[in-house]
């Protein structure tokens, strides 16, 4: 299966050309049509899904017209969520395969359908690489990349140098390329010579609510570690629970998560943990306990091996927490001097740091609240959409429908953001 489509991706990449039909003009002044794949469930997601929920909802607060495809077997949702129309659609139920059988259901439905839009955002290289096949549409189609997928440690040799096709499928089938991490763009356009524009990912800043809900988990406000992210080797959950179990501390350690299809690697935590009553497995966890979580916690930890750029540190930073990190690009790019790093994959460096940090109340003070700081400067979710909202229409004013705007209208437009901070 994983080979066919592949195939099918490749085809569509070579054979269609984007100028065989007309174009129709969809869009009633400067409101536009936009799709989304590809997300597992809105609601309850991970990075993607959560990037998607913020951007999709503020560009329907805005205006647009948005459509959200979803893989069908991560849950029931609504048709309509936050305004955002949703599409379910039916996906190969296996780890590897799920995301390349939807993303091609997804290609194939926006191919065929009487339905035009004038923007398809594709979320990775596996719903991507079917790009092509939507270039005798109207629509202009946007890659938006977070992360260098095959670099995960997850994946066998056969699933790295698929996942190194579907790359190079999908950065040859778009009009625009965008990344999550200036780490990325660097990457990219030193290895491939390729122009990827820099829109980071974001957080709210919120007030810091009273711990609740989290007081069931036998933890006190101020006394324990987090951690919430999937539960997948290269977030580095290991890692901390190793260092943090040599830590001589009173305090707790959570570790706030789950992801489906990984439980070898969860009973690997459960078995680091041993009989440690100070580590907390609380599995998912979403909505006003989440928010208790990061507003009461004394440190929040990163050790991951990859990332694009970590929402959840970001809304780690926004609660004002002080986090550690390994010192991966992605991790230094978010927290520039306004948290701790550690060695990558270094256990022993990780408890020292841990050690240091619970030791000193006011550092810890004093860098989140710097943290806090930066996420409101440079990751505004606000700011993210206006900057992809000056992305889409740049596409689309070349289009010969939409030549009639007039050149002093779209220097309006792009005057209207140019004020939006980049870090």
């Amino acid at each position: 299966m994983a080979s066919f489509v592949i195939r099918l991706a490749a085809i569509a990449s070579l054979n269609l050309k984007s100028d065989e039909t007309p174009l129709k003009f969809t869009m009633i002044g400067f409101s536009m049509k936009i799709a989304f794949s590809l997300v597992k469930n809105t609601l309850r997601g991970g990075g993607i899904e959560k990037y998607t929920l913020e951007l999709g909802s503020r560009l329907v607060q805005r205006g647009h017209d948005v459509t959200v495809f979803s893989m069908k077997h991560y849950g029931n949702v609504e048709t309509k969520i936050a305004g955002m129309r949703v599409v379910s659609l039916p996906s190969i139920k296996h780890s590897s395969l799920e995301k390349i059988s939807t993303g091609a259901m997804a290609a194939l439905h926006l191919a065929l359908s009487s339905e035009e839009f004038d923007i398809v955002h594709f979320h990775s290289i596996a719903a991507g690489a079917f790009g092509r096949m939507l270039k005798n549409r109207a629509c202009k189609t946007v890659l938006q990349m977070h992360g260098i997928e095959w670099q995960r440690s997850r994946w066998n040799m056969l699933g790295t140098n698929m996942l190194k096709a579907l790359e190079w499928i999908s950065l040859k089938s778009h009009d625009a390329y965008t990344a999550v991490s200036q780490t990325q763009c660097s990457y990219y356009r030193n290895a491939m010579g390729l122009n990827m524009t820099y829109i980071p990912t974001g957080a709210e800043v919120f007030e810091p609510c009273n711990a609740h809900e989290i007081l069931d988990l036998n933890i006190k406000p101020g006394n324990y570690v987090l951690f919430a992210s999937r539960l997948v080797r290269e977030k580095g959950a290991h890692y901390l629970i190793e260092a943090f179990r040599r830590v001589q501390t009173e305090c707790k350690l959570v570790i706030a998560g789950d992801a489906n299809g990984e439980e070898a690697y969860k009973n690997e935590l459960r078995q680091l943990a041993g009989a440690d009553p100070r580590i907390i497995f609380p599995g998912f966890v979403e909505g006003r306990k989440l928010k208790e979580l990061f507003s009461n916690s004394a440190l929040y930890v990163q050790p991951s091996e990859m990332e694009g750029l970590s929402i959840a540190l970001l809304e780690a930073m926004s609660y004002g927490n002080c986090c550690l990190v390994s010192d991966i690009p992605e991790n230094r790019e978010a927290i520039a001097d306004c948290g701790v790093s550690f060695q990558n994959a270094n256990t022993k460096d990780l408890r020292v740091k841990l050690t240091e940090l619970l030791n000193a109340p006011d550092i810890r003070h004093s860098l989140g609240q710097r943290a806090r700081c930066r996420v409101k400067d440079h990751f505004s979710w606000d700011a993210i959409a206006s900057n992809f909202e000056e992305l889409y229409r740049n596409l689309l004013v070349s289009r010969p429908s939409v030549q009639r705007y007039s050149a002093m209208e779209s220097g309006a437009l792009i005057s209207a953001h140019a004020g939006t901070k980049n870090p």
